[in-house]
């Protein structure tokens, strides 16, 4: 009966260890994926960084050039009005034209010449 117990003891430590070492090999295992698991998301989270950089880079030319266009258009508006400005004075030197032209043709009738006698002059 002692080599029975023996045995038995022998056959209780034998699977003991390979209890013990098959849950080394499922604690290794684990401890692997969770490494991977945590390198995929150490690289998802440099990704976004990254993403999140070359976003704001983004957002800022795209702020750079709205503020381009709105000095373009104020330019624009600056020029615009400038025309509209010459136009108003081109318009008044034509009415202007216009009147010295009906002046001076009063005062040819009133002096008696014809527009062929001024011509020589």
């Amino acid at each position: 009966m002692l080599a029975t117990v023996a045995e038995l003891r022998l056959e209780l430590d034998e699977a003991k260890r390979l209890h013990i070492e098959e849950l080394k090999r499922q604690h290794a295992e684990q401890k692997n994926k969770i490494n991977i698991m945590l390198e995929v998301y150490l690289a998802l989270q440099r990704s976004h960084e990254r993403e999140g950089r070359r976003a704001e880079k983004y957002n800022r030319a795209f702020e750079s050039k709205e503020l381009e266009i709105e000095n373009l258009y104020k330019d624009l508006l600056a020029v615009e009005r400038d025309c509209n400005i010459k136009t108003e004075i081109i318009a008044s030197l034509k009415y202007n034209e216009e009147q010295y032209q009906e002046e001076i043709e009063e005062l040819q009738t009133k002096l008696g010449l014809s527009t062929d006698s001024l011509s020589v002059f």
